[in-house]
């Protein structure tokens, strides 16, 4: 896998240490790693051995471009960090004296398109023409206009500049015939038109959405808050949505002030009528929808983060964990892992709690998805923290406490999806005493019966209790032959053999079963 481009360039002034075999070990290194260096001029060399007291035969400087991918912000850490990284591959003492970040973006300029205006004099009314045909010419030429901006007459030119008369001269001399004008192909051709640097606008548009965002997360959460809570998510809110109108006039997103705070506004908008609704036309959205929404953005920029500095990462941090959770998923002890801690609270067999194959492939992504949206969780905050230089390459420490988190995680998520069936257990024990509704689980679908005996009552062939014909009881269904139902008085299935009992369903709501 290809290492992803640079996204800035840090000009570093480099003291190497160790004389002139070592000079030539670290240049051969810069070859190596791709990193263009120059010799500073001799004023510089001068100025810098003065400023931080080297030694002319023991030193020498040079200015290094180090490549940085990742956040122009904070880039010259990792820069220094990558000079750190020369020093011990090299083992040679190395300092950063004077880093800064090399600044290279480009003014987005208007486009344009070259078209041809050889049907224009068809759509230009005479000056001597006849009153009358006054509405036909204004037919033609809105019909004329209509054609160039739907590109009906454009030709093959296209133009990235600025519109002068000169840059349209330059397009009829290149233009065969040189009939032809250039049409605007997006609104930055305008002369309140404001043109932005490619990076700066992506970074603000960024940190714009990303704070709008945020502030509607807050006001979802408000809805369902306490006072103190409402509160605290409202100032937050609001706070979010200052820097992000800030953050707008500053680039600035218009010619005015007013008119970048209101383009801030008008994104604003539907993120507000989103979260928290119109009166009278939505409620708005629910905190487990702006949850699952922000979750799912939360992993796609991070995963995509991730993949910006090694290919390999997004691969192996997205793609490998999703194949790996969906073939342990099918193994069969996986598939029935659920299904049998179940069987075990309520004291069943495999054969009672047998289910189809897609409920228990549901089971096993029940038991292994919420390991899988740990890792995806810590890989996608580690693209985050990486691409903002919070942590340096290859650290100890940061692997230590990741790996440390993963198994956090994988225990903590391991341990809810193990009390699943327990928590299920319970809850179809209580519905048992109280006569509701039993929950289903994974295919396992209990109902409340009446049990009629087809043979007198004696002569009936109990396991684990005995029968009350006038009682309603919680039925698994029928299996090995046996009607299982579970019997509160002793909290454990009462089984009686299939040709022996008539099921019906209970009526109902009711506490009692009619004897037939």
């Amino acid at each position: 896998m290809t290492r992803s481009s640079p996204d800035c360039i840090v000009v570093t002034l480099v003291e190497i240490q160790g004389g002139p075999a070592k000079w030539e070990r670290v240049e051969r290194h810069f070859g190596e790693v791709a990193w263009s260096f120059r010799t500073p001029s001799a004023k510089e060399r001068r100025t810098a051995r003065r400023a931080f007291e080297s030694d002319p035969a023991d030193s020498r400087f040079l200015w290094v471009d180090i490549p940085v991918i990742g956040s122009p912000w904070r880039a010259v850490r990792e820069a220094s960090w990558a000079v750190a990284d020369v020093c011990r591959a090299t083992r040679v003492t190395l300092y950063d004296r004077i880093l800064w970040r090399e600044e290279s973006d480009r003014t987005m300029q208007p486009g344009w398109q070259t078209h041809s205006t050889r049907a224009l004099a068809r759509a230009t009314r005479p000056p001597h023409s006849p009153s009358w045909s006054q509405p036909v010419w204004w037919l033609r030429r809105v019909l004329y206009n209509s054609a160039v901006r739907t590109g009906l007459f454009d030709d093959r030119l296209r133009v990235n500049a600025s519109r002068s008369a000169a840059v349209v001269d330059l397009v009829r001399e290149m233009t065969t015939p040189s009939d032809v004008d250039l049409r605007p192909l997006d609104g930055r051709g305008r002369p309140s038109a404001v043109l932005h640097g490619e990076n700066a606008l992506n970074r603000a548009l960024s940190v714009v959405l990303g704070l709008l965002f945020t502030a509607g997360f807050l006001l979802a959460l408000a809805r369902h808050a306490t006072p103190v809570g409402v509160a605290v998510c409202w100032s937050a809110a609001l706070l979010s949505t200052g820097v992000a109108g800030w953050t707008g006039i500053k680039l600035p997103l218009a010619r005015t002030r007013p008119r970048s705070a209101l383009g801030v506004l008008a994104m604003a908008a539907p993120v507000l009528f989103f979260t928290v609704g119109i009166p009278g036309v939505t409620t708005g959205a629910t905190t487990a929808t702006v949850a699952g929404t922000a979750g799912v953005f939360y992993y796609s920029v991070g995963l995509v983060l991730l993949g910006r500095r090694w290919k390999w990462q997004l691969l192996l941090a997205g793609v490998l964990p999703l194949i790996a959770t969906l073939a342990v998923a099918t193994l069969p002890l996986t598939s029935r892992f659920l299904h049998d801690i179940y069987a075990d609270e309520l004291s069943l067999t495999p054969a009672e709690t047998s289910v189809s194959s897609i409920w228990r492939l549901g089971a096993a992504m029940k038991l292994l998805w919420p390991s899988l949206g740990a890792l995806l969780a810590i890989a996608a905050g580690w693209g985050i923290v990486r691409y903002f230089h919070f942590i340096r390459p290859r650290s100890i420490p940061a692997a230590t406490m990741a790996t440390f988190a993963v198994v956090v995680a994988l225990v903590t998520t391991a341990s809810a999806a193990l009390h699943s069936p327990k928590a299920a257990a319970d809850a179809l024990k209580q519905a048992a005493v109280h006569g509701t509704d039993p929950p289903p689980y994974f295919g396992i679908t209990p109902e409340w019966t009446c049990v009629t005996p087809t043979v007198p009552t004696a002569q009936l062939t109990e396991k684990g209790g005995a029968l009350t014909p006038a009682k309603p009881y919680v039925s698994f269904g029928v299996a090995d032959g046996q009607v299982v139902l579970w019997n509160t008085a002793t909290a454990r299935p009462l089984r009686i053999p299939a040709d022996q009992v008539r099921l019906t369903p209970r009526p109902d709501s009711a506490h009692t079963c009619r004897r037939t």
